[in-house]
């Protein structure tokens, strides 16, 4: 075996896609969620909460972990206005705890999975140093979960991701939320009655402008970041935004899916959602420039792996 990953949050959407490349390049995975999975691409499978000490110390006793990529977190936007305190404790406290057991069993390597809502809207592309705006609370506990990283004596990447989407091109995995608050994932399953949350943002349409980005090249991105580590000791804060960056708006998402997929969708506009931003696109001149990284997939690819999932697994 080449490294053993420690994957927390393994069995969700990103981190099935991120188990399948590391697989490829001969990693030891193990798997730490909430939730159980079957996925084959994983060596070990430890069920347990982000923000047990207790749970996740067995691994760190079991195993000698070379590289943690720190995925578990609430991601709920609507939900974390309802209950901050949650999102805060899973998001941030369950972070402290990882950091806590990885200077105890003297881990050094961590990608982070963050989030592009950190950031202030902006009309022309988000670069990493763009300001940053206390939007909602999951992107707060988020942002607060990045400065404990930060702090900490270890060597260190934090992606902030831009709006995850596709599936796996072979169709063997895909993106499936309980709840599902997605847009593309929503778009298929509502195609009859999809409700567009507002059409007043200040953009050309009037609905939200978003960077959409194949998950295979987000799970691409941590292997390179991995290898980046590895050559380069980054002890100080390293931030990358993943994104495409190109900007398509709700209703471009819609016509591209009629242009793509000959799905006609049947909308109607509903109220806006709290603490959503009218435009959201990455710059992402720092990934290409340090992880020699860019995006294959483009969004035709994008809805067209999304729907023969979708199709193929009933959702």
């Amino acid at each position: 075996m080449e490294r053993v990953a420690l994957i927390t949050g393994g069995a969700g959407y990103l981190g099935v896609h991120l188990a399948k490349a590391l697989k490829k390049l001969d990693y030891e995975t193990i798997c730490f969620d909430q939730k159980e999975t079957e996925n084959a691409d994983f060596d070990y499978k430890f069920v347990g909460d982000i923000r047990d000490y207790t749970a996740l110390k067995k691994i760190f006793i079991k195993h000698k972990i070379d590289v943690i990529f720190h995925l578990a977190a609430r991601i709920e936007v609507g939900e974390s206005w309802k209950e901050p305190e949650l999102f805060w404790s899973v998001n941030t406290g369950g972070t402290c705890i990882l950091l806590n057991l990885m200077k105890k069993y003297k881990v050094k390597d961590i990608v982070y999975s963050s989030t592009a809502s950190v950031y202030s809207y902006d009309f022309t592309t988000l670069g990493e140093k763009s300001r940053i705006s206390q939007n909602n609370p999951y992107s707060n506990s988020k942002y607060a979960a990045e400065c404990a990283i930060h702090d900490a004596n270890v060597n260190q990447i934090t992606f902030r991701f831009f709006n995850l989407c596709g599936a796996d091109p072979n169709g063997q995995i895909g993106e499936s939320h309980d709840p599902e608050t997605h847009l593309i994932p929503l778009m298929f399953q509502n195609k009859n009655n999809f409700v567009i949350n507002g059409k007043d943002y200040r953009t050309p349409d009037g609905t939200c402008i978003r960077d959409y980005v194949h998950v295979s090249d987000i799970a691409d991105a941590h292997v390179m970041a991995d290898r980046y580590m590895q050559k380069k000791y980054l002890n100080e804060p390293t931030i990358f935004n993943l994104g495409t960056g190109k900007g398509h708006s709700v209703l471009d998402i819609i016509n591209a899916a009629k242009k793509e997929l000959n799905l006609d969708v049947n909308y109607s506009f509903g109220e806006r959602r709290k603490g959503d931003a009218d435009k959201l696109v990455a710059n992402i001149d720092l990934a290409k420039f340090h992880l020699k990284w860019k995006p294959k997939h483009n969004l035709a690819s994008v809805l067209k792996t999304a729907y023969n999932w979708h199709i193929k697994n009933g959702n």
